[in-house]
């Protein structure tokens, strides 16, 4: 009789433990390995060296001068392979190398875990070190430093696997060459790479020292492109090239009585200030061909031994040499448009530009 007695108790027993579970908290999800990430505590975990390293890292990537690291079970011999971490991230690794002044980790037993605090002074400030472009091509670096040139930028870092420092020394100096109207001074360039020697990925540092500021040759951009597109408009109603191009020289001559000065922004000082180079002359009148639709270079050559710079412009068809800054500084009445065998002291990469015959 009380086994018929207990048998309901039971069922109603084993039905309120079914009633007490959520089965929405039930599921079977394959083993996977749990990814070392900062605790709600604060703290970084290691239990071996890989991760051990890796957490000395996030600290630097997070530009964090304070962290600790709880270890548990460690793999393999903490006391000697601390200081060889520290040393690995600091003077390896390109972040480590890139960011840390200096790092010191100290370890000490915590009943049952071993507790590392870690004190990092940086070289860098978080913002320069997020700022790090993740890890690209030559291709991807070029795109970007050129971006930085057309916005005065001062700083370009990215992490990059194929290099060579003078080839990303060039990519600055090519685009200002390529692109007159946009680029007002060619800033002092730095690279410097980081580790300088091992490794195949690197960080690398590019930077650009302008004697104006951003928002100043901004302004001299503007004021260029207003008075190139001034100076196209007065010749636009000539018939040909010879005509436009002689009436531009006394459009020119009557702006200024031209000195010559170095200057750090040739083509704003030659067209808006009457300062004049031969790079300011020869870039400005690029600028304003380009404006007229008209086959123009900028020759990069030597004059009597000296860097020199110059023009060869297709006048009507035909190529010929231009040298703006010359003709100006010496007064002549009218534009002299030169072949190659009248170009007496001059010398350049004949390979480079069109033969003037």
């Amino acid at each position: 009789m009380k086994r018929l007695v207990l048998l309901p108790v039971l069922l109603v027993l084993l039905t309120g433990c079914s009633a007490l579970v959520n089965s929405s908290y039930l599921h079977v999800s394959p083993y996977t390995e749990p990814v070392k990430q900062e605790s709600e505590e604060g703290y970084q975990t290691a239990e071996n060296y890989l991760s051990l390293k890796n957490a000395l890292l996030y600290f630097v990537e997070n530009g964090q001068e304070q962290g600790s690291i709880r270890v548990y079970d460690y793999s393999g011999d903490l006391a000697s392979e601390l200081p060889e971490a520290v040393r690995e991230v600091t003077e390896k690794d390109p972040l480590g190398v890139y960011a840390v002044e200096t790092m010191e980790a100290e370890s000490s037993l915590i009943v049952a875990y071993q507790e590392i605090r870690v004190d990092i002074a940086f070289r860098r400030t978080p913002e320069q070190i997020k700022a790090i472009e993740p890890s690209t091509s030559m291709n991807v670096l070029t795109d970007r430093l050129e971006k930085a040139m057309a916005d005065y930028e001062t700083e370009v870092t990215a992490r990059v696997s194929y290099y060579n420092s003078e080839d990303v020394a060039a990519i600055p100096r090519n685009y200002y060459r390529s692109h007159p109207a946009e680029v007002m001074e060619m800033p002092k360039v730095t690279v410097n790479i980081y580790p300088e020697e091992g490794g195949y990925v690197r960080i690398i540092e590019v930077l650009m020292e302008y004697t104006n500021t951003a928002e100043q040759l901004r302004q001299y951009r503007e004021a260029v492109q207003t008075s190139a597109h001034a100076a196209q408009e007065y010749v636009r109603y000539r018939e040909t090239d010879t005509d436009k191009l002689q009436l531009l020289y006394t459009y020119l001559q009557e702006r200024f009585s031209y000195v010559a000065i170095d200057t750090a922004t040739p083509a704003y000082s030659f067209l808006c200030d009457g300062i004049a180079t031969s790079e300011g002359a020869a870039r400005s009148l690029q600028i304003i061909c380009d404006e007229m639709e008209l086959e123009c270079y900028t020759v990069e050559g030597f004059r009597d031994g000296k860097p020199y710079v110059w023009n060869i412009v297709a006048v009507d068809g035909i190529y010929c040499h231009v040298d703006l800054y010359r003709l100006l500084m010496e007064g002549s009445e009218g534009l002299l448009l030169l072949k190659d065998g009248a170009m007496t002291g001059y010398e350049w990469d004949v390979t480079a530009y069109p033969a003037c015959p």
